[in-house]
Order: structure tokens, then C-alpha cells, then sequence
């Protein structure tokens, strides 16, 4: 056996998730919610890369808190990995992220299902997103989405009459389109997000897919938050609206964060830093908003509030 090939074999015997990361990356764990390990997690070579691969299937239900959200059965599912609230992205610094992710050809996704997302803790207590990357069919088949929450939200967590607890937000989603999934399928697509999580004018997002910017936003990216947490994964929600949902796989590699572009080892950061100055939405199939009253809903119907 040649050594690349040794080195390779011992890569995969340990099966530890943190081979992937890059950059400067602090406090990375397994969420609390999610499916047993050993059913969900596989690290490979996969493409030529040392890779997790990720897989959900319904038959693996959930943790209480998801499976049963909402007051109803079967409503999500996860296996994630990301930084621990205590150790999330700073406010007022600067902050780049990237990942390479594979989906495999034939991806299908009616539910929503998100591959990685930026949360809100606050004193340590976690809310609902703020940015959301992921897979979901809005009327035209499983497109690859980005959302984010800039322009209003507002958050609680909250006990439903079952004992589940859950964050419950009013917001407006900003969906980016990206295109249908097959144009992101059979190959490893780039993910890179400059990123300054502050609620005054200091305030940046900055997102590209393989090297093509897609958002440029100045303001209130925080919304008062203590620290900003990255995860990545496969978080799959709604899954009861539908009958008998697909099995959804993923690759990732190369996930990290760094202060800076080049603190993450890329190649090509210069392709990233010419185009910090634009701002707007670019190279998406389509961009909308959408209103959710999911935390009025809930006082509502009677849910107690744990945590405004």
C-alpha cells in the first residue's frame, strides 16, 4: 500500500468529524438534537477529498424537541456540527466562513432542508436563524436557497402543551434563489461568507457560490445578539406535509472560519476581495420576501413563553 494511501486509510479509521475543518475554528460539537451518530455520519474519500457525508432518512426520527415541534409528529430532523454558542462568531469582527459541499445527482428536497445556518444567541440562550442555507421547493422543484433575516425579526423560546420547547420567531425572510438543485449536483460547489455581525451600521454580509457574489448587504446583522454560532448539516423541517420524503445526502469539506480570507487558506481570495464593494442581490434566479407569524401564532394557541 502507498503512504497516500496509508495516510487515507487512517484518516477514515478515526472517523472524526474535525479532519474537514480549516481556518482558526473554536468550539466546535455535535448539536443536542441530533440522530444517533452511527446512522447519520460516514467520513469518506469522497471526489478526491476526505469528506463527511451526511445522510437523514425519516426512518431515524428525532430528538423529542424536533420530531415533535410545533404539536405535531414528525416535523424535523438533524445531525449537525458547529460551534457551541458560548463560542460563536464575535459582534463587531470580522468574520470569513467557507465550506465545499456535494450533493449528490437526483437530490430532491420538497421539505425544507438547510446545510448550514448563522443563529442568534443571546446570553447564551439560542434563537431562530439568521442566515439559512439549504434546499427547498417553492413552487418550481428543489432549488438551492439562501435566506436571511436582516430586515425584522423578533424571537422567543417557548413550551408547547406536550413539554417540546422550541424557538418561535416573527420575522421576514429574504429568499436568494440560487437556481434549480441540479445545477449544484455531481460536483463540489465553493460556499464563502464574509461576514460583520453588528446592529448598527457596521453591519455586513457578504455571500458568494463558486466565486460568483450573490449578496452584499450593510446594516443590522445581529439584531442585538450576544455571538453569532455557524452550523453545518442537515436540519430537514415540515417533513409531515408530505408523504414518504426522500432520503437527503450530503458531503461537506473544508468547513472553517477565520478573521480573514487568507487565514482560511484559500487560493483565490482576491476573486472574493474585488467584489466586497457591491452590494445587492446578483446572479439568483429569483429573490423574495415572505412574512412569518410563526410567535404570534404560538402565544396565540396558547404556547408558554420560557425565554423573550
Amino acid at each position: 500500500m502507498s503512504s497516500q494511501a496509508t495516510a487515507e486509510t487512517n484518516l477514515l479509521k478515526s472517523q472524526n468529524i474535525k479532519q474537514i475543518l480549516i481556518g482558526q475554528t473554536p468550539g466546535f460539537r455535535f448539536g443536542g438534537r441530533n440522530v444517533p451518530k452511527q446512522k447519520a455520519l460516514r467520513m469518506v474519500m469522497h471526489e478526491g477529498r476526505l469528506a463527511a457525508e451526511i445522510t437523514m432518512s425519516v426512518s431515524m426520527k428525532g430528538h423529542k424537541d424536533d420530531w415533535y415541534s410545533r404539536g405535531q409528529e414528525g416535523y424535523a430532523q438533524r445531525f449537525e456540527f458547529g460551534q457551541h454558542s458560548k463560542s460563536g462568531q464575535r459582534i463587531g469582527r470580522e468574520t470569513w466562513t467557507h465550506m465545499l459541499l456535494w450533493l449528490p445527482n437526483g437530490t430532491v428536497s420538497r421539505e425544507h432542508t438547510w446545510l448550514f445556518d448563522f443563529k442568534d444567541n443571546r446570553r447564551g440562550q439560542t434563537f431562530g436563524q439568521l442566515v439559512g442555507f439549504g434546499l427547498s421547493d417553492d413552487g418550481g422543484g428543489t432549488a438551492l436557497k439562501l435566506i436571511h433575516r436582516f430586515e425584522d425579526y423578533d424571537c422567543i423560546v417557548g413550551s408547547e402543551r406536550n413539554g417540546t420547547s422550541n424557538s418561535y420567531c416573527d420575522w421576514t425572510d429574504t429568499n436568494i434563489l440560487l437556481g434549480p438543485v441540479r445545477r449544484f449536483t455531481g460536483r463540489w460547489v465553493q460556499v464563502v461568507v464574509r461576514a460583520v455581525w453588528d446592529d448598527g451600521q457596521r453591519g455586513a454580509f457578504d455571500f458568494w457560490i463558486d466565486g460568483k457574489k450573490v449578496v452584499g448587504y450593510r446594516g443590522d446583522t445581529s439584531k442585538k445578539a450576544s455571538n453569532i454560532p455557524f452550523k453545518f448539516g442537515v436540519y430537514r423541517i415540515k417533513l409531515n406535509r408530505y408523504r414518504n420524503p426522500k432520503d437527503v445526502r450530503a458531503y461537506f469539506s473544508a468547513v472553517g472560519t477565520a478573521p480573514t480570507c487568507k487565514k482560511l487558506g484559500l487560493s483565490n481570495c482576491e476573486v472574493y476581495e474585488s467584489t466586497m464593494g457591491k452590494l445587492g442581490y446578483f446572479n439568483a434566479q429569483r429573490v423574495f420576501r415572505h412574512r412569518s407569524n410563526e410567535k404570534s401564532d404560538f402565544v396565540a394557541r396558547g404556547g408558554r413563553v420560557l425565554k423573550q
